[in-house]
């Protein structure tokens, strides 16, 4: 698969950290990239190896499979000129389109579609990759990425996008749990350890013991009298989870 070649439409945060996790995980494909974000391109272009095209005609001429990047409302714009080759694999990365938005586009008549949304984390391989529909050439190129889990509707693709909003919510949680261990008289590197340290741990111990949900662990170490069972007990009276929970519906509506 490394021989075929990459066309990127729209070089902003996703096409780098994209681009960066291939070149990682070994992937010396050619990667071609549309001028669009002009900058990123050209820092990818040195960092990563990669050729800036002249226009978007040139990426989707010289590319096995295209990635579109751009946000929604440069859709429009992006595709009214363009021709794609027959039974070309374009991968849209482009939050809230369907495929029947897609399909709409006489462009983009007779292409194999996919839905597929890398995280930030894609740039160190790693974390999961929603794809919709399964897909050998998107799943072949976005596994070595990360984490490809091949969903059975494009409702339940939707629903995995509210997963990419948690990955960003988690950064913040993470920053606010190690700044309150710094006011407590722990040092930065040390608290960022210990935060980050016990949040990894957690999910490493229960994805090694598949046959326990993570409530049933939760469980059998927030017993009575525990200080785990207190903060639980703290965080729901505070709406705490259900907090989070409220923000994987809002990003459903």
């Amino acid at each position: 698969m490394n021989d075929e070649t990459l066309g990127i439409l729209g070089v902003g945060h996703l096409a780098s950290y994209t681009v960066k996790g291939l070149r990682h995980s070994g992937d010396k494909r050619s990667i071609i990239l549309s001028p669009r974000g002009r900058q990123t391109a050209a820092e990818l272009a040195q960092s990563c190896d990669c050729t800036i095209a002249a226009d978007n005609q040139t990426v989707v001429d010289q590319s096995d499979t295209v990635l579109l990047a751009v946000r929604p409302d440069a859709l429009n714009s992006l595709l009214e000129n363009l021709s794609f080759k027959p039974n070309q694999t374009v991968i849209s990365a482009i939050a809230g389109i369907t495929l029947d938005h897609l399909r709409e586009y006489a462009a983009l008549e007779g292409c194999e579609l996919v839905r597929a949304l890398p995280s930030t984390s894609a740039e160190v391989c790693a974390g999961p990759i929603p794809i919709f529909p399964a897909n050998d050439h998107a799943t072949a190129l976005l596994g070595q990425i990360g984490t490809v889990v091949q969903l059975e509707s494009e409702k339940l693709f939707d629903v995995a996008l509210s997963h990419a909003c948690l990955h960003g919510w988690s950064y913040f949680l993470i920053q606010e749990l190690i700044d309150w261990s710094c006011k407590q008289g722990m040092d930065p590197a040390t608290a960022r350890q210990m935060v980050a340290h016990s949040i990894g741990s957690a999910v490493a111990f229960a994805e090694a013991n598949p046959e326990l949900s993570y409530g049933e662990i939760g469980r059998s170490i927030a017993t009575e009298g525990t200080f785990t069972l207190r903060g639980v007990e703290q965080l729901e009276e505070n709406n705490g989870i259900q907090g989070w929970l409220d923000a994987m519906s809002k990003t459903q509506a």
